[in-house]
């Protein structure tokens, strides 16, 4: 019958540590992907310390179990006593401490959320010191176990006391678990009852049958702390990539107004210049168009913080107001035309007028007789192309984006950004020095929001 109880706990413990070091490479594997990380939280940082103590554990039980295993196989074949001692004495000393560790796990977990005393880890580290001094020197005094005459292991008067530590320890960390279980996740409150539940239930089964059922209680519920684990990882992994969403899109909102301020000041800069030069020139008519001026920013200041797109129309309006300041100042050296075949579409907020001043500014305005402006709108099967066509002098598409004093063309660049998130849309520019500019401003139909 011995024989049998030996080979059934040899194969189940054998079993078990295999498992052990699945999950003791699971983790560790877990902390490689980890480190490759750069940007690290406090929080991360608490929840990496966590990783460690876990896998401080598995290697500790998958010495337990290899160390009973070869203490079953002692018993039951070799009869070698100083073996048997030295795994006897290897077994039960990291059984003692794996329930410390399971202690300063349960702390740490607790400690992520608020702030725990250290008071009980203290408790449990010194008797666990003394744990294992009484079973080494139980080799001489016999009370927790003893090999007898023909060498096999017997467990002593006191053995039960061992079961008892381990019971104490466990409930302890219960009721500690219950008493922070508001500031804890769910399932982290779950995982480590079962570590502190499940062996405790296997104890009466272990000293009524001398089978393994403790370690392997213990084997099973670490088990479920890691699934445990490893799943809360998911659900962060899942939570952060939303939140990296959300952010990217918050920074890209952000972007555009940013943008449309920066593009406001710009054109109002413009249109004051156009409407300052018109006073000396035509005084009646800078009267005129000053008061349409005034009507056109009272009748659309609202609609600035707008992080939509607009209907082509309204922002139409935007590009008759500039082009008839442009006329003013340019008289009869600028010329506007409309080709209008589609309308019902959505663009940026002020995202044309950029390109319809830079074919005034870099086109016709450079012109001697000035020239002609043309927006067109076209539609076919996949998209709307929204042109704005000058006959003006031309220029050198490479450096389109930069005015005669180094900076970059905040408005081209900006509205070229907007097309693209926006409205998925794409901009080309075609110029030929002499014969004129070109501006495509290509809106696929599903990219219309």
């Amino acid at each position: 019958m011995s024989g049998e109880i030996a080979f059934t706990n040899t194969a189940l413990e054998s079993f078990a540590a295999l498992v052990t070091f699945v999950l003791l490479f699971a983790c560790i594997a877990k902390i490689k992907m980890q480190r490759g990380i750069k940007h690290v939280t406090s929080k991360n940082a608490k929840r990496n310390t966590l990783d460690y103590i876990l896998i401080i554990w598995l290697v500790i039980h998958m010495i337990v179990l290899t160390a009973d295993v070869l203490s079953w196989t002692a018993m039951d074949f070799g009869k070698n006593e100083v073996w048997l001692l030295f795994m006897l004495n290897l077994t039960f000393t990291c059984l003692f401490l794996e329930c410390m560790v399971y202690t300063y796990y349960v702390k740490e977990t607790i400690y992520q959320h608020e702030m725990i005393g250290n008071t009980y880890v203290y408790l449990v580290m010194l008797s666990t010191v003394i744990a294992i001094i009484l079973w080494i020197t139980s080799d001489i005094s016999g009370k927790f176990y003893y090999l007898d005459t023909q060498g096999n292991y017997t467990q002593g008067s006191m053995y039960w006391l061992c079961q008892f530590y381990c019971i104490i320890v466990m409930c302890g960390n219960i009721v500690i678990l219950l008493k922070h279980r508001k500031a804890l996740v769910r399932h982290d409150v779950l995982s480590l009852l079962m570590y502190g539940l499940i062996p405790i239930a296997s104890i009466p089964a272990q000293m009524l049958w001398k089978s393994t059922t403790f370690n392997l209680a213990t084997t099973l519920a670490l088990i479920y702390i890691c699934i445990s684990v490893h799943m809360a990882q998911y659900d962060r992994i899942v939570e952060q990539e939303k939140l990296l969403i959300q952010q990217e899109h918050e920074l890209s909102m952000n972007q555009m107004q940013m943008m449309i301020a920066q593009i406001q000041p710009h054109f109002l800069y413009n249109s004051l210049t156009a409407l300052a030069q018109l006073c000396s020139k035509d005084p009646k008519e800078a009267k005129k168009a000053i008061i349409n001026f005034a009507d056109y920013w009272r009748n659309h200041i609202n609609a600035i913080d707008k992080k939509e797109s607009i209907p082509f129309e309204e922002e139409l309006k935007y590009v008759k107001i500039y082009l008839y300041l442009e006329q003013l100042r340019f008289g009869d050296d600028l010329h506007v035309e409309y080709d209008l075949q589609k309308t019902d579409f959505k663009v940026p907020m002020l995202s044309v007028q950029p390109f319809v001043e830079n074919a005034i500014n870099w086109g016709v305005g450079q012109k001697e007789d000035g020239g002609t402006v043309r927006i067109t709108t076209r539609e076919n099967e996949e998209q709307i192309e929204l042109c704005v066509i000058d006959d003006g002098v031309g220029f050198d598409t490479s450096k389109m984006e930069e005015q005669s004093d180094g900076r970059q063309h905040i408005g081209v660049r900006n509205a070229r950004i907007r097309f693209q998130k926006m409205c998925n849309g794409t901009v080309d520019i075609y110029s030929e020095k002499g014969k004129g500019t070109k501006i495509r401003i290509n809106l696929p139909k599903g990219g219309q929001s």
